[in-house]
């Protein structure tokens, strides 16, 4: 669930090698939450992270795509509980990460499914997770809020665990805004972190579950979902 990456980072390996990869380091099985959909997720941060180095021989921004966050996880069990939410429509999961928001939103019966993130390395990754369980995703690579007329585009907008920075927050929010001013269904995630601001939003739901602790620095957190009013 990358909020960033570095332009000189290595480039993603074709198909063949990036699937035998994550068979190995980040094993596909269900979501947290919402066994319905799975995806690929590694044991621990470190392990993935090395491990990609490798197989790229280069640097390679933090493997975020490699786990299920919470966020995510709890949009998705939002989804497959209530999906009027997306049936039909065309939907925007905005820092898509693994995919886990998104795949969800497929499953659904969504029309269409944007999956969006700055690293090719997730968008790569929520693709294959896409094909081995025949669900479709279009991909959206780049960083959306330098581009907010987009969030006119989209019947429903998904954000989740994306209010890490304290630069970014702010813009992630404006998007959000104008995407629900808009007409859109916007729902957004949060578990905990550091720049949420739940202002003019509705609770709808919150679940507690364990997260990687050398990912998060805890062994538990509750996600909650809200919806922009």
């Amino acid at each position: 669930m990358s909020t960033r990456t570095r332009s000189d980072a290595a480039p993603v390996p074709r198909d063949a090698v990036l699937s035998a990869f994550l068979d190995v380091h980040a094993p596909f099985v269900p979501v947290p939450l919402a066994p319905e959909v799975s995806v690929f997720q590694a044991r621990g941060l470190v392990e993935v992270w090395e491990a990609a180095e490798r197989l790229a021989g280069d640097v390679v921004s933090p493997p975020f795509w490699a786990f299920a966050w919470p966020g995510g996880a709890a949009l998705a069990r939002t989804l497959l509980d209530h999906p009027d939410k997306v049936a039909g429509r065309r939907v925007l999961d905005l820092g898509t990460g693994g995919g886990v928001a998104a795949l969800a939103a497929a499953r659904a019966g969504a029309r269409e499914v944007v999956a969006n993130d700055l690293d090719p390395w997730a968008l790569a990754t929520a693709r294959l997770a896409a094909i081995r369980q025949g669900l479709s995703l279009t991909l959206l690579p780049g960083d959306l809020t330098l581009t907010p007329a987009m969030a006119e585009e989209f019947d429903v907008v998904l954000c989740g665990d994306m209010a890490y920075e304290r630069s970014v927050a702010p813009r992630i929010r404006a998007f959000l805004e104008r995407a629900r001013a808009a007409g859109a269904t916007v729902l957004v995630a949060d578990a905990g972190r550091a720049y949420f601001d739940a202002t003019g939003m509705r609770l709808l739901g919150a679940w507690t579950l364990s997260v990687p602790e050398d990912l998060e620095g805890v062994r538990e957190r509750t996600a909650r979902v809200y919806e922009v009013e």
